[in-house]
């Protein structure tokens, strides 16, 4: 014959199946917190740092120097010296940075390539007899 469960016994089960089924996200930590958006850092200003002898010998381009320009509305000009080469001793560059960051700009076969974000420019320029790789800070100092 069967038994009757009490009534105490109803409501221990019950309770104990309540605590079971309860929603998982009472027991779920709270969700991490967005991180914070990168400030936003304009391009224009004042670079300066240093290039680097990437290519060429360091007797005739030297083994690195101070690199400054000056970016406004998204353009720089930059003149590279290059004193060793006699049929062509300094070569301009106006150079325009793109929406993304990127730039490139030619003069005869010498050309300068780079990019720009959050304050940091970095690139090569590639003359007639040397080559150079470049960083700069937006406001840095030399």
């Amino acid at each position: 014959m069967p038994r009757k469960l009490s009534g105490s016994v109803v409501v221990v089960l019950g309770g104990m199946l309540s605590a079971c089924s309860g929603s998982q996200s009472q027991n779920a930590p709270p969700p991490a917190p967005d991180p914070p958006l990168a400030r936003t850092v304009p391009i224009d200003g004042n670079y300066n740092g240093l290039m680097q002898l990437a290519s060429g010998t360091t007797d005739a381009c030297g083994s690195q120097d101070v690199f400054t320009l000056q970016v406004r509305n998204n353009a720089f000009s930059y003149v590279l010296n290059q004193p060793q080469v006699p049929w062509r001793p300094s070569v301009t560059f106006a150079v325009t940075i793109e929406q993304d960051g990127s730039f490139h700009a030619t003069s005869g076969a010498a050309h300068i390539d780079g990019t720009v974000a959050q304050g940091h420019m970095q690139g090569q320029i590639v003359g007639a007899s040397c080559g150079f790789q470049f960083e700069a800070d937006n406001s840095g100092s030399f």
